[in-house]
């Protein structure tokens, strides 16, 4: 009699894991390449932007085409800015931002233009072109502009009506007026 030998089955569950195997590492490969691909920039661009200026340098084409390539591309820049920088200006500027009664209790905030890193606000309350209130504050600056330290005060002179707000801001050199309205 002869005796068969059977196979094991074992050999085809060892190929099944090494194709499975072969597969996870294509698909890998396959993403990590196309997530750092998304990440470089263009390298087909930027080489023919090469050729083209290769091209121009060859062919004797004056410079001023790429002055106007260049102004081009400070077109497509966002600007942040537009207009003068308030820190340049001669005269300091800026507004009240709020202005307010409760009661005899007088709340004033304002807001300067420039950033500074020291001065003083002087507040004159004023009704009929006379003085009704006189307080000073310290400039206290933030980011890119600054503010009086602020006007919180208790005024029984301070009657129903409307005034006019005067605050002349100094630092260093440099002084503006900021005018507002109080109404009551």
């Amino acid at each position: 009699m002869v005796k068969r030998r059977r196979r094991s089955k074992k050999w085809i569950s060892w190929l099944l894991i090494l194709i499975l195997l072969i597969a996870a590492v294509v698909v890998c490969y396959l993403v990590w390449d196309n997530y750092f691909n998304d990440n470089k920039p263009k390298e087909d661009e930027d080489s023919s932007q090469v050729e083209e200026e290769e091209k121009t340098e060859e062919e004797g084409e004056p410079e001023v085409e790429e002055e106007v390539k260049t102004s081009e591309e400070d077109d497509k820049k966002v600007k942040q800015y537009e207009g003068e920088d308030p820190n340049e200006q001669i005269e300091l500027s800026g507004s009240v931002t709020y202005a307010a009664f409760l009661n005899n209790n007088v709340t004033i905030r304002v807001n300067i233009d420039q950033f500074l890193d020291e001065g003083n606000c002087e507040l004159n309350i004023v009704k009929n072109n006379e003085v009704v209130y006189n307080e000073n504050a310290r400039v206290i600056n933030s980011a890119s502009t600054s503010t009086c330290e602020g006007f919180d005060f208790y005024s029984p002179a301070v009657t129903p009506g409307k005034y006019g707000i005067v605050i002349r801001v100094t630092s260093g050199e440099k002084t503006g007026l900021i005018s507002g309205v109080l109404e009551k």
